[in-house]
């Protein structure tokens, strides 16, 4: 009671609550995850939201985050390529920390600033590696996603002994260095041209071979269908020799006459033919009652 009735000792027994409590108890938000230390060993990790208690005093606590983590390239980094191609690449990686024991056990300083170094030196030695191995012309291609991977899959297999998870790597930049940039584009220029030169000649060798197939093809075609015409033709004519044989047996005048017109008609549209004929002749006759019938 003798404190409540001395102000000053009321109130440095106030203030003495307030600290312990402020160094007792913590929130962990839910984008959070903490370490908790003692003389700087390591105590326990929390993972949930919430509040939370430590020693005052002798305990402090190491927030990080949960959330996804973007690392941007802190300088260009110059690559000679298999092809003797150099290139300034920027690139920036995705991340986050899954394990705060192992990321605080192999990480120093033991925080994002520590987690961002060793990620630059992890990405740009991967880069230099994979890209080392790789050409310009695969890099602009559709081995670039490919490339890609193989990075992201050497940089993940490094993070994941610092209790890091590599979400994306990505090559935001990729540009040849000022004094190389005319030489390589009139060497890529010359490669292309040569390509499209090969490609045509192909090309026009394939048309030529399409088309020798076609003519080809035409000829046994054509071959098939006049062999078969010549028979439908033959099949016809011996029908139509058999039918008129038939018909023109049964009446001999007629035959007589058929065949005397067809005499005339040959003689008629024979060319350069002269005709000296009596007036006896049959032929004449039969030309004479052609011109009377023509005229009636």
């Amino acid at each position: 009671m003798k404190i409540f009735n001395n102000p000053l000792a009321l109130a440095v027994s106030v203030f003495i609550l307030f600290v312990a409590g402020w160094g007792t108890f913590f929130i962990v938000e839910q984008t959070q995850q903490v370490t908790v230390l003692q003389f700087g060993e390591l105590q326990r990790v929390i993972n949930t939201p919430g509040l939370k208690m430590k020693i005052p005093f002798l305990q402090e606590v190491v927030f990080y985050e949960r959330r996804i983590l973007d690392l941007g390239s802190a300088a260009p980094v110059r690559i000679t390529m298999s092809d003797q191609k150099r290139l300034w690449v920027d690139s920036y990686t995705r991340y986050r920390i899954v394990d705060p024991l192992l990321f605080y056990r192999t990480v120093r300083p033991a925080d994002e600033t520590g987690a961002r170094s060793r990620l630059d030196v992890l990405v740009s030695s991967s880069i230099r590696n994979v890209l080392g191995k790789s050409t310009l012309r695969g890099l602009l291609s559709e081995e670039r996603s490919q490339i890609m991977r193989q990075i992201q899959e050497e940089v993940s297999t490094f993070a994941k002994t610092l209790g890091i998870e590599v979400i994306d790597v990505r090559i935001i930049r990729a540009e040849l260095p000022a004094e190389n940039r005319k030489a390589v584009f009139a060497r890529m220029n010359s490669d292309l041209y040569r390509i499209a030169m090969e490609n045509r000649a192909k090309g026009v060798e394939s048309a030529k071979t399409i088309e020798a197939n076609a003519n080809k093809e035409r000829t046994v075609i054509l071959s098939d269908a006049e062999k078969q015409a010549e028979s439908v033709r033959g099949e016809g004519d011996a029908k139509a020799g058999t039918i008129a044989a038939r018909t023109l047996g049964q009446n001999l005048e007629y035959y007589t006459f058929d065949k005397k017109m067809r005499i005339l008609k040959e003689t008629m549209n024979a060319d350069n033919t002269t005709l000296v004929l009596t007036t006896e002749s049959e032929l004449l006759q039969l030309i004479e009652q052609s011109n009377i019938h023509t005229k009636n």
